[in-house]
C-alpha cells in the first residue's frame, strides 16, 4: 500500500487548509476532516492555491471526508476500487463536490457503498460512476438538506440501489442512469427519490439495456418540475 498525503496551511487574506492525496493499494483507511471556509481536498500534483483531482486506487478501502464550513472544494477524478466504503459529510454553503469513479483502471468499481450527506445551500455536486463500464452492486445514499443546490449524477450500473433525499426549495437534480440493469426486479437499477420542498427541478433518465429500471418518487411540495424518461432504445423527446 502506498499513500502520499500532503497538507498545507496558509495564512493571508483568506485562510485555506489544503490536503492533497494519492493512494495505491488495498485495505486503506483514510479519514480527512477540515473545519472552516475555503478549504481544498485534491491531488498531489496540486500546488498551494491551485487544485488538481486526487487519486485513490485499490480494493477494500474505507474513506471518510468531513468538510465543515463554506466555499470548500473536494475533487477526485481517479477513484477506483472494489469493496469501497466512502462517507462524505458537508456542512455549509457554496461548496463544490466533484467525484469520478472510473472502471477503466486495473480495479473496477463493484460493491461500492457511498454515503453523501449535505447540510447547506448553493452547493454544487457532480458525481460520475463507471463512465464506460458498469458498477455492479452499487449502494448510493445521498441526503441534501438546503436550498438552491445543484446535483448532477451519471451512473452506469447493474444490481444497484440509489437513494436520494432532498429537503429544501429551488434545488436542481439531473440524473442519468444506464447499464445492463439485471434481469428481474430484484437485481435491477433501483432508484428511490424522496422530496420535501417547493420550486425544485428534477430531470431523470433511466436507460438500461434490459429495461429493468425501477423508480419511486415520494414528493411533498409545490411548484416543482419533473421530467422522467425510461428508455431501453428508440427515440425520446427527452426533457
Amino acid at each position: 500500500m502506498r499513500l502520499i498525503l500532503l497538507l498545507f496551511l496558509s495564512f493571508g487574506l483568506y485562510t485555506d487548509n489544503e490536503v492533497f492525496v494519492s493512494q495505491t493499494g488495498s485495505n486503506a483507511v483514510i479519514k480527512l476532516e477540515q473545519l472552516g471556509s475555503s478549504n481544498l481536498i485534491g491531488g498531489t500534483n496540486a500546488s498551494s492555491g491551485s487544485l488538481t483531482a486526487f487519486g485513490l486506487s485499490g480494493s477494500d478501502m474505507t474513506l471518510t471526508i468531513n468538510q465543515i464550513g463554506s466555499s470548500n472544494t473536494f475533487r477526485a477524478d481517479d477513484f477506483n476500487g472494489d469493496n469501497v466504503t466512502a462517507y462524505w459529510n458537508f456542512a455549509g454553503d457554496t461548496n463544490v463536490f466533484d467525484l469520478v469513479m472510473n472502471s477503466l483502471e486495473a480495479n473496477s468499481s463493484d460493491y461500492v457503498n457511498l454515503n453523501i450527506q449535505t447540510t447547506g445551500s448553493s452547493n454544487t455536486y457532480d458525481l460520475a460512476i463507471a463512465e464506460d463500464s458498469d458498477a455492479s452492486y452499487l449502494n448510493l445514499d445521498w441526503l441534501v438538506d438546503g436550498d438552491n443546490n445543484e446535483l448532477s449524477a451519471t451512473i452506469d450500473y447493474e444490481n444497484a440501489t440509489n437513494y436520494i433525499d432532498i429537503l429544501g426549495d429551488s434545488n436542481t437534480l439531473t440524473f442519468t442512469g444506464s447499464g445492463y440493469a439485471g434481469t428481474t426486479s430484484s437485481d435491477s437499477a433501483y432508484f428511490y427519490l424522496d422530496l420535501d420542498g417547493s420550486s425544485n427541478t428534477f430531470n431523470i433518465t433511466q436507460a438500461s439495456t434490459l429495461a429493468r429500471d425501477y423508480l419511486k418518487i415520494t414528493a411533498n411540495g409545490s411548484n416543482s418540475t419533473y421530467c422522467i424518461v425510461q428508455n431501453d432504445g428508440g427515440t425520446t423527446t427527452s426533457c
